[in-house]
């Protein structure tokens, strides 16, 4: 018997289900994130899914994990808008840099949930998937950035783990709601402050 055949007759209605559930799932994650982060827990999160806690850790195995494809979903979103821009230099960095905060103001209280105890660096070189991907996101813009502002391709790496540091979620969000700054002088602040960091780091190489 062939694997096609094999195959059983429900298996498609099977994968609809799974996605269904798996996007339950990170929904219900985003929402508790900001209404009760402190009860974010796999129960928790599959009470709010309507979904058992048997069949939520079928597709997760711990909230870490949940957290994880989360926060790899929102990261798809930035770097699928920065391949589907026109844009390009300085103009397409200002234009991800504004996406990325529009995205922090609906996903950040899950996003900043997630921690790790590696660095960005040792992640980066070992294919750590959402750190790949954000570097996906940012890759181009940082590049033509670079170019801009006159600094060589070279520092990518390094500018990209500046990048990281300046427009981490948490940081962006404590501005945002601890300051008397608005939503567009954060956004400027921060990338002045990355340009200038940039050039520091240039500077001294």
């Amino acid at each position: 018997m062939s694997d096609q055949q094999a195959t059983p007759r429900g298996g498609r209605k099977l994968r609809s289900d799974t996605r269904r559930n798996r996007r339950r799932l990170l929904e219900a994650v985003g929402e508790l994130a900001r209404e009760a982060p402190d009860e974010l827990t796999m129960q928790a999160v599959a009470s709010r899914a309507e979904i058992g806690p048997a069949t939520a850790y079928r597709y997760f195995s711990s909230m870490e994990e949940v957290l994880a494809a989360y926060v790899l979903s929102v990261v798809e979103e930035l770097s699928d808008f920065t391949a589907a821009s026109t844009a390009q230099g300085r103009p397409l960095f200002d234009a991800v840099v504004d996406k990325w905060v529009d995205l922090l103001a609906e996903h950040g209280p899950a996003l900043v949930q997630l921690r790790s105890r590696r660095g960005y660096l040792e992640r980066l070189h070992d294919g750590n998937e959402i750190i790949a991907t954000m570097r996906d996101a940012w890759g181009g813009p940082v590049r033509g950035l670079l170019d801009d502002i006159g600094l060589p391709e070279e520092m990518l790496e390094y500018a990209l783990f500046l990048n990281n540091m300046i427009f981490d979620p948490r940081e962006v969000q404590d501005l945002l709601r601890e300051t008397h700054l608005s939503r567009r002088e954060v956004i400027t602040r921060l990338t002045e402050a990355y340009c200038g960091a940039l050039r520091g780091w240039a500077r001294v190489g």
